[in-house]
């Protein structure tokens, strides 16, 4: 029988480097996203000998981006690897990005000789330090016996609600040193059990009182297990559904009719209508850093019942009156079972019909405004790209003006496969997150979308995935400015500065790396372009001219203070 931590013969002992992709190996991580140093040289050549593949990157922040991306597509964390001073501090912005939005991510960081610690040398700094600002987990290994476990008790805690990232300092003479301990056992965070059945029986209750039930479906119900569990519900209830940005999916295309839209950034939208016309509003899966809820809760006194696998932030305008703590999905089965013959009132149904049309107007007047000598519709474009892409694509849409007609106009029908970085708002993830779904959804659709000035932040790993052999299509919607803050300077100060950019030739961009690169002057010829482009393999760059002026009218409709 083994204890908590086995050890090997003393003749079998091994380099703990070795040890750390033991554990990765044995939890199923795919890859590891990094770039190469002296500090961590012997993890580098012990995934020689095997282990997960080992992707190198062009700048460890995109790798912190994968690894993100790595960890909100398929549950197992994503892993990356960097060395000692800036290859650790470059880390900070993708996790502090993982953390607050809640995708597991495992970051390996290399440190300079434990006799080095405390000296004013090459790359010495307090590490853990500065790690523990932006990770949920950090732990410094002090000697090679425990390296093993510490690795995998930092799995677990990136994997426990609420996921994040979370860091290990490995020092270089720590991973050159031998150790017979180890673990190489698969394990999961247990599973917890559904919410207290009286809880379940008050919440089933008040939902068959209540003349306006709605749903508001988050982040952790976009999960494979609780999204099912939440479409038997809806199945069988016909409750209206409001999805986060986060939550973008949970709806399949059979529930259409129960989709009343999203809700993150607008005011006013059939979204916000809808959840602010709630009698009894049941969130499932919400986290306040989705949505603050000061800018959507309008009456912070009605009825809300939370169903999540943790306790509620409590807020002024975030108060619930019921909290179902517990698996999500074992506690909305056991909600189901007790509301399988309720029935929305008529009064509410015409009231959501009404909010339907609505949802489906705000797309017919988008596409019917033109091209203009600026450039094209944005909204129109997204439609476009709507139309052309089937159910199973991935969208990775990038942070600025992009990021507001993506939220309002682009539907998708798996929960996961439409990518916003709704917590930080974080410039430059959309390329990386596209490689990243490139390489675990690899033959189906995947799509990239950024502004010119977002694009550059990541842009370097063109040359990586050309390298790796993946194919995407990223989509550029180019107007020289940083957009986004430009329109809110105007309403404020009335003029703009510090945001005009220049303008750069995308098609030999692309070229340089291998890529192929399209420039389009319209909608048509943008639609022909990207038809085409998904048939091609490896990557693929549409720069396409927008024109934004209508930003500023579009504001009415936006909450102050939600940007970048």
């Amino acid at each position: 029988m083994s204890n908590a931590r086995d050890f090997e013969a003393p003749d079998a002992a091994t380099r703990s480097a070795q040890r750390v992709v033991d554990v990765l190996a044995a939890q199923g991580v795919p890859f590891i996203f990094g770039i190469p140093g002296a500090k961590v040289d012997a993890l580098f050549d012990a995934l020689l000998d095997g282990g997960p593949q080992l992707v190198v990157c062009r700048h460890e922040q995109n790798a912190a981006f994968m690894a993100g991306a790595i960890g909100r597509l398929t549950g197992t964390p994503g892993v990356v690897l960097v060395t000692s001073g800036p290859g650790t501090t470059n880390l900070a912005t993708g996790l502090l990005t993982a953390t607050t939005e809640q995708d597991p991510v495992l970051a390996l960081c290399g440190a300079v000789s434990r006799e080095n610690r405390l000296k004013r040398t090459h790359q010495s700094m307090d590490a853990a330090a500065m790690l523990a600002t932006v990770t949920k987990f950090t732990g410094e290994i002090a000697d090679p016996d425990n390296v093993a476990e510490a690795v995998m008790n930092a799995m677990r805690a990136c994997t426990t609600e609420p996921q994040g990232a979370a860091a290990v300092v490995l020092p270089s003479d720590v991973l050159a040193a031998p150790t017979a301990a180890r673990l190489t056992r698969p394990t999961a965070v247990p599973v917890q059990g559904s919410a207290p059945a009286d809880s379940i029986a008050t919440a089933s209750d008040l939902i068959r009182r209540a003349r306006r039930p709605v749903i508001l479906a988050g982040m952790r119900a976009a999960d494979p297990v609780s999204c099912t569990a939440l479409r038997a519900l809806v199945s069988a209830t016909g409750l209206p559904v409001v999805e986060t940005f986060q939550g973008a999916g949970i709806i399949s295309r059979e529930l259409e009719d129960q989709y009343l839209g999203r809700i993150g950034l607008f005011r006013n939208q059939p979204g916000d209508v809808v959840t602010a016309q709630a009698d009894v509003l049941i969130t499932v899966g919400f986290d306040p850093v989705e949505y603050d809820p000061a800018l959507w809760n309008t009456d912070p006194g009605r009825t809300v019942i939370h169903i999540d696998t943790l306790v509620a932030q409590l807020d002024a305008h975030y108060q619930p009156s019921l909290e179902l703590r517990g698996a999500i999905a074992a506690t909305l089965e056991r909600l189901t079972a007790g509301l399988a013959d309720l029935r929305i009132g008529p009064d509410f149904e015409a009231e959501l019909d009404r909010q339907r049309r609505a949802l489906a107007d705000l797309d017919t007047q988008a596409r019917a405004v033109r091209d203009t000598d600026a450039g094209v519709n944005p909204a129109a474009l997204v439609l476009a790209m709507r139309d052309v892409l089937d159910d199973e694509a991935t969208i990775a849409c990038d942070i600025g003006s992009n990021y507001i007609y993506m939220a309002r106009h682009f539907r998708v029908y798996h929960p996961r496969h439409l990518l916003f970085s709704n917590g930080q708002q974080t410039l430059g993830v959309g390329l990386p997150w596209a490689m990243a779904a490139s390489l675990v959804r690899p033959g189906t659709q995947v799509v990239s979308v950024s502004g010119d000035g977002g694009f550059l932040f990541s842009a370097q790993e063109l040359e990586t995935a050309v390298r790796l052999g993946l194919t995407f299509t990223h989509v550029l919607m180019r107007d020289n400015t940083y957009d986004m803050v430009g329109f809110q300077e105007k309403l404020k100060y009335g003029r703009v500065s510090g945001v005009q950019l220049g303008d750069y030739d995308i098609v030999s961009y692309a070229k340089a790396f291998g890529a192929k690169g399209y420039r389009v002057s319209d909608l048509a010829e943008f639609t022909t372009v990207l038809r085409q482009a998904l048939t091609e393999s490896g990557p693929t760059l549409i720069d396409v001219p927008v024109d934004y002026t209508h930003n500023t009218d579009l504001a009415a409709y936006l909450h102050a203070d939600q940007f970048e």
